[in-house]
């Protein structure tokens, strides 16, 4: 696990955006490609992406899991070309990009082939490789001095994915009790959801709002698809989630900053 820091600066008044990036799962058939794009372009200068995990489906010919029905490159080089397919949809976006972190489908694929997917990909975009979790400072700084800090802490995330509504949640709000952070994103479990923990602050004399923000960052894979080709959540039977990814917006006010999720 890493510490990173990102300083940032800003004029009073102004909102940013934090765009996860999470179980995009790249080089898979049911990968909405098109959803994916749509959910980068819709962004400007002030929008930062950080990715937390899977940024590739990363599972090769030798992997219990492959089936050529859910592979959607062609040749033997699946991961020389998920890389870059990857790098190639990111390039755009680089300047805006905190870093990338490993997911388990990237972890499995350093383990069986001893090839870091994500480190490769950052390289080809100068952006900092993240790991599987770490503890991220954003530092905004107005020119006169003033600042506010958030710090957000990121898992890609564990265990299977639930059949019920708050079950991953809950699984996730108890890592929450042991960090020091203001936003908590996972992933892993290709669901879109978002909660608070409602925590107070003071400053001074004076108490403010100052809540944990908990998020389940979504996913690109489509659970099913419109073919005779079974994909892993279908065979297993997962229920459909919607494809998409969160949009964080902080602005830094007078005594913190206000964080909606959506």
């Amino acid at each position: 696990m890493i510490v990173t820091t990102k300083r940032i600066e800003y004029k009073y008044g102004q909102t940013f955006k934090l765009k996860p990036i999470s179980d995009i799962h790249i080089g898979a058939k049911a990968f909405d490609r098109k959803a994916f794009k749509e959910y980068l372009e819709d962004s400007d200068e002030n929008t930062y992406f950080i990715g937390i995990g899977d940024l590739y489906d990363a599972i090769v010919v030798n992997d219990i899991r492959y089936e050529k029905s859910s592979d959607d490159e062609e040749g033997d080089d699946i991961i020389d070309k998920q890389v870059n397919r990857g790098a190639k949809m990111l390039e755009p976006y680089k300047d805006r990009i905190i870093g990338l972190g490993v997911g388990n489908h990237e972890r499995t694929v350093i383990k069986r082939c001893g090839s870091n997917m994500i480190n490769r990909t950052c390289e080809k975009l100068g952006v900092p490789s993240l790991g599987y979790s770490g503890l991220f400072r954003l530092i905004f700084r107005e020119k006169t001095g003033r600042g506010r800090t958030v710090i957000i802490r990121y898992h890609h995330g564990w265990g299977g994915g639930s059949r019920t509504i708050g079950a991953d949640l809950t699984k996730f709000s108890r890592d929450v009790a042991y960090w020091d952070a203001d936003i908590f994103l996972y992933g892993h479990v290709h669901k879109k959801q978002t909660d608070e923990i409602p925590r107070l602050g003071l400053k001074g004399e004076k108490l403010y709002a100052k809540p944990k923000v908990i998020c389940i960052c979504g996913t690109f894979l489509r659970t099913y698809m419109d073919t005779t080709d079974a994909t892993y959540s279908e065979v297993c039977g997962y229920p459909p989630v919607a494809v998409g990814g969160l949009t964080l917006s902080i602005k830094p006010n007078g005594d913190w900053v206000d964080i909606k999720v959506q």
